[in-house]
Order: C-alpha cells, then sequence, then structure tokens
C-alpha cells in the first residue's frame, strides 16, 4: 500500500512538472513565432537607414520570412496634424499594430519611421486551455489510481491477513463489509468461512470437553474393580482362604470386575471417537404409519418375550418431515430407557396433534423423577435418581434432544402419577 501511495505522489509530481514544462515551451514558441519576427525585421530596417538608405528606397522582405508588412515616413518638421494622424495609425489596416522608431542624422532628429505588421496573438488563452486540459487528464489519472488503491488493492490487502490469521487459529477478528465490486462477494464468502471456521472450533472444544468429562468420570469409576481385582488376586497369591469354594468365590469376584472393567473400557473408547455433530442427518418425507410397522418390528417380540404390555394408540397416517431411521434410534432409546427404568408393566403409544405439529407420546409405568430432576434429564453426563445400579453414561437421552432438534422437532419430559412421559415433537 505504501508503495502504490508513492506512485500516486510521484504521478503528481510528474504530471505538475509536465505542465510546467508544456506551459514554458507554449509561451517561447508564441514569442519566438509572433514577436521576433517583426523585431528582426525593425531592426535590418534601421541599421539600412543608420548606413544612409533612404527609407523610400527600402525594399521589405517579401519572402514572408519578416514580419513587416508595411514601412511609412514622415518628417520631423511636418505639419503638427500630420504628425498627430501619422502616431495615430492613419492609412493602416485596424487589424495591424505598428511601432514608431525616431531617426537621426548628425545626431538630430530628422524623421520617423512607422512599421506596421500583424497583431501579436495573444497566448494566454491558449496556455490557460491546455493547462486545463493537461490539469484534467493530470486528475483523471490520479482518479484512477485512487480508485484502484480503494476498489482493488484495499480491498485486497484486507483480504491478504485473513488465510494467514485463519491458519494461526486467530478466528475472531471479522472482515468489515465491503462494496467492492471486484472483492466484495469474495470478501463475504471468506468471512462466512472464518465464522463456520469459529463454529467449528467451538463445537470440536465443547465435543473435547465432554469427552474429556465422560473419560476421566469412567476412568475413575475403574478404580473401584481393579482395586477389589488386586485385593482377590493377592488373597490367591498369599493363600489367604483355606477352602477350596472361597477360593472360587474370590476367582468369581475377579472374572466379575473384569467384566466391569471390559464394559467400562469400552464406555471409553466410544466415548473418545464418537461425535454427535459428525451424525448425519436426511431429513425428508415419510408416512406415519410405515414408520410406525418398523417400529413394531423391532420391539413386538421381546416385549412380549418380557411380558411388558405393549399398546398404541389411534393416529392419522400422515406424510412427516424428519430423518426416519435416526428417528427409529430415539424411540430404541426412549423404550430401552422404559425397559430399564420402568416397573415392566405398561408401555404405551400415543399420538396428539398441535400448532402444526405431530406429538409422539411415549409413557411407561413405574416410579417417576422427581420435579427437581426434570430440568437435568436431557443434560450430558447426567444421570436420576433411579439410575443407581444400572448401566448407563447418561447421554442417550442428551442424543435423542439432539437428534430431533436437527430433525428442526423437540424433545421434552414428563412425570405422571404412574411413571414418565416423553413427547416427541415433529414437524409435518
Amino acid at each position: 500500500m505504501k508503495r502504490f501511495n508513492t506512485l500516486i505522489l510521484w504521478t503528481v509530481i510528474f504530471g505538475l512538472a509536465f505542465i510546467a514544462i508544456c506551459t514554458a515551451y507554449t509561451i517561447q514558441v508564441g514569442n519566438s513565432q509572433t514577436g521576433r519576427k517583426y523585431l528582426v525585421e525593425i531592426n535590418r530596417i534601421l541599421h539600412q537607414v543608420t548606413e544612409g538608405v533612404p527609407p523610400k528606397d527600402i525594399v521589405l522582405n517579401s519572402s514572408g520570412s519578416g514580419a513587416v508588412r508595411t514601412l511609412d515616413w514622415i518628417r520631423s518638421d511636418a505639419v503638427p496634424q500630420e504628425l498627430e494622424r501619422f502616431f495615430e495609425g492613419a492609412g493602416l489596416n485596424n487589424r495591424e499594430e505598428f511601432t514608431i522608431r525616431p531617426i537621426y542624422e548628425d545626431q538630430e532628429l530628422s524623421g520617423y519611421l512607422r512599421f506596421s505588421y500583424p497583431p501579436v496573438k495573444d497566448t494566454t488563452r491558449t496556455i490557460l486551455v491546455m493547462d486545463i486540459v493537461l490539469l484534467i487528464a493530470l486528475g483523471g489519472l490520479v482518479g484512477l489510481l485512487l480508485y484502484v488503491k480503494l476498489q482493488i488493492i484495499k480491498p485486497f490487502h484486507t483480504i491478504e491477513e485473513l488465510p494467514y490469521a485463519l491458519s494461526k487459529g486467530q478466528l475472531k477478528a471479522g472482515l468489515k463489509e465491503s462494496r467492492s465490486r471486484f472483492f466484495g462477494k469474495f470478501i463475504w464468502g471468506l468471512d462466512l468461512l472464518r465464522e463456520t471456521l469459529e463454529s467449528q472450533q467451538q463445537t470440536n472444544l465443547s465435543l473435547e470437553k465432554d469427552r474429556q468429562t465422560i473419560v476421566a468420570s469412567l476412568s475413575h469409576e475403574l478404580k473401584t474393580p481393579v482395586a477389589a481385582i488386586r485385593l482377590y488376586s493377592g488373597a490367591l497369591v498369599q493363600d489367604i482362604y483355606d477352602s477350596e469354594d472361597k477360593r472360587k468365590d474370590c476367582a468369581r469376584l475377579i472374572g466379575q470386575k473384569a467384566e466391569n472393567i471390559e464394559t467400562l473400557i469400552g464406555e471409553i473408547i466410544t466415548a473418545s471417537v464418537s461425535s454427535l455433530q459428525n451424525i448425519e442427518i436426511k431429513n425428508r418425507e415419510f408416512y406415519l404409519g410405515e414408520w410406525l410397522k418398523r417400529l413394531l418390528y423391532s420391539h413386538k417380540e421381546r416385549l412380549e418375550l418380557l411380558k411388558i404390555e405393549w399398546t398404541i394408540g389411534s393416529y392419522a397416517d400422515k406424510l412427516l418431515l424428519g430423518d426416519p431411521d435416526r428417528l427409529l434410534e430415539v424411540m430404541d432409546n426412549l423404550i430401552e430407557n422404559a425397559i430399564k427404568y420402568g416397573d415392566g408393566e405398561h408401555i404405551r403409544l400415543s399420538f396428539q396433534e398441535e400448532d402444526m405439529r405431530q406429538l409422539i407420546m411415549v409413557e411407561n409405568t413405574g416410579t417417576p423423577l422427581t420435579p427437581g430432576e426434570l430440568p437435568y434429564i436431557f443434560t450430558s453426563f447426567w444421570r436420576g435418581s433411579n439410575a443407581e445400579g444400572k448401566k448407563g453414561n447418561g447421554l442417550g437421552l442428551y442424543i435423542c434432544k439432539q437428534l430431533l432438534q436437527k430433525m428442526d422437532g423437540d424433545i421434552y419430559a414428563e412425570a405422571t402419577g404412574h411413571g414418565m412421559r416423553f413427547v416427541l415433537v415433529l414437524r409435518y
């Protein structure tokens, strides 16, 4: 940018110098073409007169190189009226100019010579017009350079800093809006890219925080079974138990603790490699009836083996908008929770329309959560008071909510007098 500013400054300096040179040259040429020709001719004639050539015998230059057109002589002792008329230019063309020079003989005034010549051209107007034209041209050139600076160079300098900043992870400083016809849309696109990267960075930080939380939590849970295994194995090595039955019980306990560790390690691996934000959602239209057939096929036989009563309320078959596969995953999670945390007696699906939305309600009998726990039920890694002694990491309902929100829907929970109800909100 500084180099371009220097270029503009030197353009102005050289432009003004060029105008000054052209003006001086024009003045010089004008003087040489108007004044010097007739002055040279007058001096030649005066020299001839001083040499004794009578004025009437002087021949004017007829080649056209001289500028004197006529030569008039009057004696100094002429009638005053004639002298006056002579000095006023009587007998000359109005378009001609003249000059009068005295002639002396023996240091006495003998008469006057009058020289007429074409009027001297006034070059002032020509010079003024020329200077104005050149100044306009210079102003146009400087204006063009300023336009290039403001519309091309300056936006480009703004752009060239952003990729370097992005490579350093500096995502906070945005680009100002630009109306540049050359880079406006490009700058907008770069700023949109910056915002996307910033959003992705925040998402990655949040995911990393969640992963660290669950890994730390599960790692902490590993300490208890590891400590028990060390204790039991040490007892076996030291032959503390005196009966075979006690040694078998100890070995069985070691196996159970090993299974616990295996389960916890699996959960740690899952938490370390999975990313909820990367789950692909393919929203499309689907019929509620066809989706329910898939749901029944997945769970009917299992619920019958568990002897859990399963009822489905009446519904109007209609087109819904969402991802039917992901919606099945949500329902799988809800039914699994109903089996795990319910009393194993009854699960019911019912349907309702409200505010141009389709509601699907999943209810199970059992002990409901307390009102104070409901606000946290969809929080990641949170588990309710009814989760004691049951496997889980507190991510199931959190994932359900995230999936439904990606489908432009939602989910919320209610405690009923005899159990829990989860309400799914879908578009149609």
